[in-house]
């Protein structure tokens, strides 16, 4: 089902439609020329200077025309070869580059565009043009992100059926058939949650074992540091198995190596009180916080969580595609929610449970993640001690920590007295309804030239 429907949307979605997708696509091909480091535009910046955009890459001049054209397009009948084919001739075949701005997406990893990158290269190897390596970059990332999931979802040890609902996810899969590398993200979160749970019932903990989680810890941390916080879940592992001792010594390796690698990375990259000053000074929004966090906390209490503007998280989790201006219809959020904490109720065959301690810890998780999300973006979003919201949140980025929510359905006893294949044939309609509806939602904001 995922390559199924990732398909049909490479299909129906011209290209360039994703969020922020353009900077994602710059990224990945730049890195495919082994250019790391962004560049600056302009060469001198003022104090007074605007940075948004200012920092990207250069990159062949059929890219820029892509984006033009997607832009005027506003992905409504476009067609083939998806740029300004003739009015841009000269320089493409001139070989002229155009600097792009990357934005929010300037500090990304490379890891997040390891399949991307096959793809571009792939077509580059093949002496194949722009738009065709484009699509190779998008057919990657989903085969990617299916068989990354698969392995996860295969050695989760609850439910199966609830995994497979939230990998099915339709932001989830908009995501990982383009060339955002969210896709990635969110795969690798998915991979490293079902193997942490999976030592959990372990009788027996080896050291490649733990040494294969921290490594993908270190790399999830490399790739959005907010899900530093899954390190957490290393302390679900009973102590007769993995003791104090032994968790400390991990965990500070673990956590230093992290740190490590990312203000290594964070070197080469733009500095965030550059990249965000158009918008925020985030190094005085965390000066305020430690001085005075109430202002922040009263902020997320009453718009989001006694708000109403906390419905659009919720709403963007499972679909508000294109630019953020396709949403899902609500009834359709609603039922995927739904086919959700029906899946999540059926019991494995090994019915493997969380004890009322690891319930507490899971849940520890998961707020703190929540917190430091909502954080991060007040931090480079919004002006110095904003109170009226927080600019920059999107459902989507509570994607990679979903499959945590699955083990606190767990349970020793039967919860439904109705059969699991029973279940399993309602979920799979109920989910089949979900994208399906997607997919035609996707159809009419995007309607072929």
């Amino acid at each position: 089902m995922s390559l199924f429907f990732g398909l049909m949307m490479i299909k129906i979605v011209p290209p360039l439609q994703a969020p922020d997708e353009v900077g994602h696509f710059v990224k990945a091909y730049s890195f495919s020329e082994f250019n790391v480091r962004p560049e600056s535009y302009s060469k001198k910046l003022n104090k007074e200077d605007k940075t948004w955009g200012n920092f990207g890459f250069e990159v062949p001049y059929t890219i820029k025309s892509m984006n033009s054209y997607a832009i005027d397009k506003g992905g409504k009948n476009e067609g083939y070869p998806y740029f300004y084919e003739k009015a841009d001739k000269t320089k493409i075949k001139n070989g002229e580059k155009a600097f792009i701005g990357t934005g929010g997406i300037t500090n990304y990893h490379f890891f997040s565009y390891i399949p991307q990158i096959i793809g571009i290269s792939f077509g580059k190897i093949l002496g194949k043009p722009i738009i065709w390596q484009y699509y190779a970059a998008r057919y990657f990332n989903l085969v990617a992100y299916t068989v990354i999931v698969f392995f996860a979802i295969w050695k989760f040890p609850f439910s199966k059926i609830g995994s497979t609902v939230l990998a099915l996810n339709p932001m989830a899969l908009f995501l990982a058939s383009s060339t955002s590398g969210d896709g990635l993200i969110i795969s690798i979160s998915f991979l490293f949650i079902s193997r942490i749970l999976g030592l959990v019932t372990k009788d027996h903990i080896s050291n490649p074992l733990l040494l294969i989680s921290a490594c993908l810890m270190v790399i999830l941390v490399l790739m959005k540091p907010t899900l530093i916080t899954l390190g957490i879940l290393f302390f679900l592992i009973p102590n007769k198995f993995f003791g104090i001792r032994k968790k400390t010594l991990w965990g500070v390796g673990i956590f230093v190596a992290s740190i490590f690698f990312y203000i290594t990375w964070n070197k080469l990259m733009i500095d965030q009180q550059i990249l965000y000053r158009d918008f925020a000074n985030p190094n005085e929004q965390l000066v305020l916080f430690l001085k005075q966090p109430s202002i922040f906390f009263e902020n997320f209490q009453r718009n989001y969580l006694f708000g109403s503007k906390g419905d659009g998280i919720v709403y963007s989790f499972v679909g508000k595609f294109g630019l953020l201006d396709t949403p899902l219809g609500l009834h359709w959020v609603v039922l995927y929610f739904t086919s959700f904490i029906l899946a999540a109720l059926v019991q494995d065959k090994e019915r493997h449970f969380l004890t009322i301690k690891q319930r507490v810890i899971l849940t520890i998780m998961m707020i703190v993640y929540t917190l430091l999300t909502f954080f991060a973006l007040y931090q480079i979003w919004n002006k110095v001690g904003q109170t009226d919201s927080i600019e920059g949140l999107q459902g989507r980025y509570f994607i990679p920590v979903s499959l945590a929510l699955i083990p606190l359905f767990s349970s020793k006893e039967k919860i439904l007295n109705i059969k699991p294949m029973k279940i399993n044939m309602l979920v799979s309609g109920l989910l089949l309804l979900v994208l399906l509806a997607t997919l035609i939602t996707l159809s009419t904001r995007y309607p072929a030239a």
